[in-house]
């Protein structure tokens, strides 16, 4: 375990703890999965390389998010969209946690690097009814795509990302 300072974060450097905190969060998959996660006011990461300016900002949002809930509202919150997206929805590990009101504000914005100086006060609660699908960008494991909004009848396939062939 190793602690230092990057972009004025503190931040704690433990593989192991991200194991745990990755099975709690998303299951059996979110042990191999989990690179992050924000417990105010540290920023716990699996190693030195994930600590990204792209990670630090979308975990000062949970930062943010923390604060304004008083940690409980927060873990309250999560609890009960957990509970929905498991029960009703059957959402299955890593779907029902990218499901969550905090981590769609947080993985919207991460790209935003000036949107915490611009967030209205309890913007997480404007998220819990305006769903949408988000799908990790593969080979670019910060990247998220933003797609259709969330229907427990909607089982096509998340969208793709599509290049065209340079010349």
């Amino acid at each position: 375990m190793r602690v230092f300072i990057k972009h004025r974060t503190f931040i704690v450097e433990s593989e192991t703890i991200m194991k745990l905190i990755g099975f709690f969060t998303a299951g059996r998959y979110g042990h191999e999965r989990a690179k992050g996660a924000a417990i105010f006011p540290l920023l716990i990461v699996r190693s030195e390389e994930y600590a990204t300016p792209l990670l630090i900002n979308h975990e000062r949002i949970h930062f943010r998010q923390q604060i304004e809930t008083l940690f409980v509202g927060l873990l309250i919150l999560k609890l009960a969209e957990t509970l929905y997206a498991r029960v009703f929805l059957k959402l299955r590990a890593p779907d029902y946690n990218l499901y969550l009101a905090a981590e769609q504000e947080a993985y919207r914005n991460q790209h935003n690097m000036h949107y915490l100086e611009n967030r209205p006060l309890f913007n997480v609660f404007s998220y819990i009814r305006n769903k949408r699908r988000l799908s990790f960008v593969q080979r670019k494991a910060s990247e998220v795509i933003v797609g259709e909004l969330w229907s427990p009848h909607n089982t096509g396939t998340p969208p793709t990302q599509h290049t065209t062939p340079s010349s």
